[in-house]
């Protein structure tokens, strides 16, 4: 399952920039697969594209960050699995 996560930075002091960085250093992402991984250019936050298996595993790969950002994640379908569902729904409509 493919997730969009995005995030703001909760505490944006030296002290808390300072810790994130020392723990990112030895961070190894999981059980989620980052697929794509940015910040914002305002440093505000940033987003990733994550596929995860289950909402649990996505769960795992956020929870060493909480303490630091505010998360939100959704889940996403690529856009030609979301035009047919929409054609499919649009058919079962039209037959009722």
């Amino acid at each position: 399952m493919l997730f969009h996560v995005s995030w703001e930075y909760i505490d944006t002091s030296e002290t808390a920039q300072k810790r994130a960085g020392e723990l990112f250093a030895k961070w190894q992402p999981g059980p989620g697969q980052f697929q794509a991984f940015y910040d914002f250019a305002d440093r505000t936050g940033g987003f990733a594209l994550i596929e995860a298996s289950s909402s649990s595993d996505l769960a795992k790969t956020m929870a060493p960050w909480t303490p630091f950002l505010k998360f939100s994640a959704r889940p996403i379908v690529p856009i030609q699995e979301s035009a047919e569902i929409d054609q499919a729904a649009g058919a079962w409509r039209e037959s009722q």
